[in-house]
């Protein structure tokens, strides 16, 4: 499986799925995934935009942001 080349959203156009990834993490699927931009300076809501910009058809409001491997917290708060 790919990995992601730096911290990023990242789009799958087939499946239509929006996620955001780390850096050498690997992406949640084996198909396409296309960047999108960096989330320190754009936030998912602007994401969302910017798939719907690049890819006419694409209900941005039907996109929920998906936690690519390693994009969730390790340690729980106390």
């Amino acid at each position: 499986m790919a990995l992601a080349p730096e911290t990023g959203f990242y789009f799958e156009p087939i499946a239509e799925r929006l996620a955001l990834v780390l850096e050498g993490a690997e992406f949640p699927s084996d198909e396409d995934w296309a960047y999108v931009g960096d989330p320190a300076e754009m936030p998912p809501e602007v994401a969302r935009l910017e798939v719907a910009t690049r890819w006419p058809g694409v209900d941005p409001e039907a996109l929920d942001v998906e936690l690519g491997p390693g994009a969730l917290p390790t340690s729980q708060p106390s």
